[in-house]
């Protein structure tokens, strides 16, 4: 399959097989996908991966320390987070310096999209999210972050259980404006 290809037939998967994913092939996808660019080479990343048990436990620990009315909405979000049999949280160093990052914001993104077209060609599907509650000093705090640190995605992988098909986009050509 080519690029393009790839490209075109990676979409968002929301729901999978129980099927685990392999430790060995996420630790690969990843090493290839640090090769975004990235400014300055501070490559501005690094991972965590939760899977099996540590999910339920990840989400019992930050459910529990909410009002229970706030709790059971975050919960049903969560709860079609960890449908996928692997997690990854996409961490980030913060900076004092705005221009900083916001390039490392997108190197950020560049890697993870590196990832997610590596696991497509792997046979492996993802989704990404953003989730506000990413963004509490509670959830950095149950996921263990240090103290200049950002979640900048939640990364779901897994084996599809049916094969989504991609959504049209729109034309680049219908978004380009000649500058005069």
């Amino acid at each position: 399959m080519t690029l393009e290809n790839f490209i075109k037939s990676r979409v968002s998967q929301k729901t999978y097989t129980e099927q685990s994913v392999d430790h060995a092939l996420i630790k690969e996808l990843l090493d290839i996908s640090v090769f975004a660019p990235n400014h300055k080479m501070r490559e501005p990343w690094r991972f965590i991966m939760i899977e099996g048990e540590q999910k339920e436990l990840l989400k019992n620990r930050y459910l529990e320390q909410l009002p229970k009315d706030l709790a059971d909405e975050i919960g049903k979000k969560l709860d079609k987070i960890m449908k996928a049999p692997m997690i990854i949280a996409f961490v980030m160093p913060l900076t004092l310096d705005y221009d900083d990052e916001i390039e490392d914001l997108q190197a950020n993104a560049m890697m993870m999209q590196n990832f997610m077209l590596l696991a497509n060609e792997n046979g492996l599907s993802t989704h990404v999210k953003t989730p506000p509650f990413i963004k509490t000093d509670l959830f950095k705090s149950v996921i263990k972050l240090q103290p200049q640190e950002i979640v900048s995605a939640l990364v779901m992988v897994g084996y599809a259980d049916k094969q989504n098909v991609a959504k049209r986009r729109t034309p680049a050509q219908d978004l380009i404006t000649y500058y005069k």
